[in-house]
Order: C-alpha cells, then sequence, then structure tokens
C-alpha cells in the first residue's frame, strides 16, 4: 500500500489521489481498513487519466498532467469506473423518452455583471445548438414543473455534488433518467461568468502552456452547450475537437453561429436521430470561425422550435 515508491516527478499528495478519484480514475479507499492506492492502481489511474486528456501516457504525474489537474473543468466524472457508478451523474446513459423539454432558470449568478435577460437568452441559445440537429425541442416556463432546471449555486448546495470555489469544478448537469434531477443543470456561482469576454481567445489546439486567469471569467454560453449536452445524455469523450470534453477551454464564439464538433453530432444523432431539416455529411474541413460573440434580444416565443 505504500505510494512512496512510485516512478513519479511528484509524489502522488492526497488532492491529486482525490482527483483521480473524483473523477473516475481510482475507486475510493476502504472506509473500513483505510488502505491507500496500491503503486499499480495509480499508475494505472494516471495513465488512464493522461490518454484522456491527451497526454503522453507515462503514468507519471509530471507538470503538464499536475496542469491539466487545475484546469477549470466540469464536476462530471470522465470514467464510468467503480468510484463514479456510485453517483447518479455516472448512471447507464440513458435518453429523454419525449421530445418536447421545458426548461426555466431558476436562480442567477449574484455575482457577474450578466442580467437575467442575457442569461436566459444564453441558456436558450446554448439549448438551440442541440435541437437544431436533433428532433428535440426546448421550451422555456415560469413554473417550478421545468424539465430542466437550471441554477447558479455555490460550495454545498445539497445535491450531492459540492462546489469548490473559483476556479476547480465550474458546473454539472445530471443525465436523463426517472429521478427527480433528471436534466437539472448547476452552474457554480463563485465562478465569475461572462460573455464577449476578450480575455480568452479561441483554441484550436491543445494547449498546456495557456493560462486560465480565474478573476476574469468563464464564458456561460461555452459552458452551458457542454453542460446541456449531459443533461440530454451525453457523457464526456476525449477528443480534443468535442465540445463534451471535460476541460474549459475557453469561448467558442458568436452563438448564432456555433457549429457543434463533428463528433459531438453523431454521438448525439445516436441517441435521437437526425432532425427531418439537417442533413448528416461528412466530416467538415477547415477551421472554426472566431468572430466575436453576438448576441440578440431574447425571442419573445422561447421555443426552440424551428
Amino acid at each position: 500500500v505504500c505510494v512512496s515508491l512510485l516512478p513519479l516527478s511528484h509524489p502522488p499528495s492526497f488532492v491529486s489521489q482525490d482527483w483521480l478519484t473524483k473523477f473516475g480514475y481510482l475507486p475510493p479507499p476502504d472506509p473500513i481498513t483505510g488502505q491507500l492506492q496500491t503503486q499499480e492502481e495509480l499508475t494505472k489511474a494516471i495513465t488512464a487519466m493522461q490518454r484522456f486528456g491527451g497526454l503522453e501516457a507515462t503514468g507519471v504525474l509530471d507538470e503538464a498532467t499536475l496542469e491539466l489537474m487545475k484546469t477549470p473543468r466540469c464536476s462530471l466524472p470522465d470514467m464510468a469506473g467503480p468510484a463514479a457508478r456510485r453517483k447518479r451523474h455516472t448512471q447507464a446513459v440513458t435518453k429523454w423518452n419525449k421530445r418536447n423539454l421545458s426548461w426555466r432558470v431558476r436562480t442567477f449568478p449574484k455575482e457577474s455583471h450578466l442580467g437575467h435577460d442575457t442569461v436566459r437568452a444564453l441558456m436558450y441559445y446554448a439549448l438551440k445548438v442541440w435541437s437544431d440537429i436533433t428532433p428535440l425541442n426546448f421550451h422555456e416556463v415560469a413554473g417550478n414543473n421545468a424539465d430542466i432546471q437550471i441554477d447558479f449555486s455555490k460550495a454545498d448546495h445539497n445535491d450531492g455534488y459540492p462546489f469548490d470555489g473559483p476556479g476547480g469544478t465550474v458546473a454539472h448537469a445530471f443525465f436523463p433518467g426517472d429521478h427527480h434531477t433528471a436534466g437539472d443543470t448547476h452552474f457554480d456561482d463563485d465562478e465569475y461568468w461572462t460573455f464577449r469576454s476578450s480575455v480568452y481567445p479561441t483554441r484550436n489546439e491543445f494547449d498546456f502552456n495557456y493560462v486560465f486567469p480565474d478573476a476574469h471569467g468563464m464564458d456561460l454560453f461555452a459552458v452551458a452547450v457542454h453542460e446541456f449536452g449531459h443533461a440530454i445524455g451525453l457523457t464526456h469523450i476525449s477528443a480534443i475537437e468535442s465540445i463534451m470534453r471535460p476541460y474549459y477551454q475557453g469561448p467558442v464564439g458568436d452563438p448564432l453561429k456555433y457549429d457543434l464538433p463533428y463528433e459531438d453530432k453523431v454521438r448525439i444523432w445516436q441517441l435521437y436521430g437526425v432532425r427531418e431539416s439537417v442533413s448528416p455529411t461528412a466530416k467538415p474541413e477547415g477551421s472554426k470561425t472566431e468572430d466575436h460573440p453576438l448576441l440578440p434580444e431574447l425571442p419573445e416565443n422561447r421555443s426552440t422550435v424551428p
């Protein structure tokens, strides 16, 4: 059970072991014996994390691996391993058995400069990204019975998945299912949520020298698109271009022009099929648009039905 013999650049601290457990790479320690992870278990966990994160799979807790662990990210696990299967977030993936889904922003960010209408508009367009290519339709409602309840919460907010202050885990969503939290989406209100931020340029490749200055905020639209992917049934994926990659990668551009990466389109089509007005095509070539985001007024009819 001794871990000091691992061939690591940095010994595996309790923080790094907790991180690996939290995101599904390690089983939790035995609560009865208090036994720590073995050398082999830790090496396998670090290797799996590196592969999923697009790093060289060395099994060594090096600087690049530690930097990736520090990157702001989604709360949901990456691997449906023993540590993850105990949680509602990582049930066997399901999908909604209806095509018309309601949503509501129940609580709003308290520290952000974004107004309520802007937050609602960003939620509308983040959901529309998914409904534009699938048979799903999303409708904003005012009552308490929305399928997707959206909240901005801090620390322990009574769902078993506490937030951890600025940086770290920034949001999570519950998969579809028969539990009362199905589809619910929570954003960490200790983050400074932004839109049209010039601090984070859109990246076309993974750069481990990239710095995320938390003081300048998290792009709400980009994170919302990711979380709503979970709310309709998608898990994390390791593809660097995917919006379902667990790590925050900055703004994705104008909500009216944003086009899902091909990997994400294929995965959501496998769950729900293709909207009749959409023609599946081969994987497109070329770079993503980097237009400065523009956000129109929230439409009067807040439904994503074309």
